[in-house]
């Protein structure tokens, strides 16, 4: 019995955590002392006016309204959400057709690739999509193959969501060019976009590197001694995508797979130079499924089936989506965000510069818990860091960088980020050997992003 209750613990449902997390908001609006900041709109991008906080009506949020916050979270992500799910269909096109099969069983074949090299080499990737092209949730119908890769490799699920979801994660944390974080804080500082770009590369390389001297670190340990993984008393067979030996790659799988490189290919560009969003990623893919189809000779009626059948598979993790975001919605009917932005601000006035900047770093940190959105995170805090910044001597260039650093390094530990959420519920990871697995290196990366705050305020850091 005692035991039963201990794996429950650790298994808490994603969707339970964020509706406490809703209700824990709901309550908390009764009691808060009310106030906001001025908004004002400018070049058509709305900031807060730093020095207009005021007493505002309190306006707690009624059982009703605690409840509405869930199906308008589902329609404020609707495009991503669907984006998921359309593309999560598309793969399983690839992996009934045994394409992604194929495309395994051939590089476990390639001889002198040992599987410490075909990790590092995905995490690698995982970490380019994430650190240079700043995608996050974009990323997620993908993650399944390669927790099966690394199961089939003799690893573990943990590995899996490690080398995919978490390296992209924390790549996006440092991303010299996000446009979520790093776009929306130059434009509400007025510094030239993407400027400060060298330290913001260096600083990723750093935290690359040590997450994946982490990551190889605990695949060798656990491939040595099954026991040791922290998900051993999980049941992950069904994670692993059935891959016959008899299952070749001939000419129609490499060209099914040119076709999923060249969707690839085209989305990134799309996104880079033409204004994309979710819509039109989830068209590039879903043509792409169409084709792949095609090619090996799929009928009309079983491309579709296969499309909802992955649809199907994706759609727990796509409303995580929009249950995440109504946390942040009830905090804002709740008037509990520039209450919270506030308080924290007003501890730093009176700090030396050094003390501020870790501060900031500090503050975005927690803040992140209850405002998972990059781009609204920085909406909300970076008009208070900015004034407060100009007043200290600090650069605004390093204001930004601690905001990015708070902002991004907390995704990969707060529950309440709902793609985090996403990776360990499909890899079947339990909050409480995550936390095992990733406390100490999140140790490690605060003293690395001090230090890296530290450098910024010796060399001036900016332009401004």
């Amino acid at each position: 019995m005692k035991k039963e209750k201990k794996k429950f613990s650790g298994n808490l449902n994603p969707f339970l955590v964020l509706m406490v997390m809703v209700l824990i908001c709901t309550v908390v609006s009764y009691f808060v002392v009310p106030g906001a900041y001025d908004r004002e709109t400018v070049n058509g991008v709305t900031r807060v006016v730093a020095d207009s906080y005021h007493s505002v009506e309190r306006t707690p949020v009624s059982l009703f309204q605690m409840a509405l916050t869930v199906p308008q979270g589902l329609a404020a992500t609707a495009a991503m959400m669907f984006a998921v799910m359309i593309i999560g269909g598309v793969v399983e096109i690839f992996n009934k057709t045994g394409v992604i099969a194929a495309g395994i069983n051939s590089v476990l074949k390639i001889k002198g690739l040992n599987s410490q090299v075909v990790i590092s080499i995905v995490m690698i990737m995982f970490f380019f999509i994430g650190g240079i092209l700043g995608w996050s949730e974009h990323i997620i119908p993908f993650v399944p193959i390669v927790i099966s890769l690394a199961l089939s490799l003799g690893y573990d699920s943990l590995v899996g969501m490690a080398i995919s979801g978490f390296a992209c994660l924390i790549a996006f944390a440092v991303a010299p060019f996000n446009p979520f974080t790093v776009g929306t804080s130059h434009t509400i500082a007025e510094l030239p976009m993407y400027s400060g770009w060298q330290l913001r590369i260096v600083a990723l390389g750093f935290v690359c590197a040590l997450s994946l001297f982490w990551v190889l670190r605990y695949a060798k340990k656990i491939k040595a001694d099954p026991s040791k993984s922290l998900v051993a008393d999980v049941d992950t067979s069904s994670l692993q995508i059935d891959m016959p030996e008899d299952v070749k790659m001939d000419g129609v799988k490499i060209a099914s797979l040119l076709v999923l490189a060249v969707a690839f290919a085209f989305t990134i560009y799309g996104m880079l130079n033409l204004g994309w969003s979710y819509p039109e990623m989830s068209a590039v893919f879903l043509m792409a499924g169409v084709v792949a189809a095609a090619l090996n000779r799929v009928s009309p009626t079983d491309t579709v089936n296969m499309i909802l059948d992955g649809m199907r598979g994706a759609m727990a993790g796509a409303l995580i989506i929009g249950a995440a975001r109504a946390v942040q919605l009830t905090m804002t009917a709740g008037g509990l965000i520039d209450p919270l932005v506030h308080s924290l601000s007003g501890l730093l006035n009176n700090a030396s510069a050094f003390a501020t900047t870790v501060g900031m770093f500090v503050m975005n940190f927690f803040i992140n818990a209850l405002i998972p959105s990059g781009s609204g995170q920085a909406t909300a805090v970076m008009p208070i860091m900015v004034p407060l910044a100009d007043m200290l001597g600090i650069t605004r260039q390093t204001a930004v960088l601690a905001f990015q650093f708070g902002d991004g390094i907390s995704n990969t530990f707060w529950f309440t980020n709902g793609t985090l959420l996403i990776y360990l519920g499909l890899a079947k990871v339990p909050l409480k050997s995550w936390y095992k697995f990733i406390l100490p290196l999140h140790g490690l990366f605060v003293i690395l992003q001090v230090v890296f705050l530290f450098i910024a305020l010796q060399i001036g850091y900016g332009p401004m």
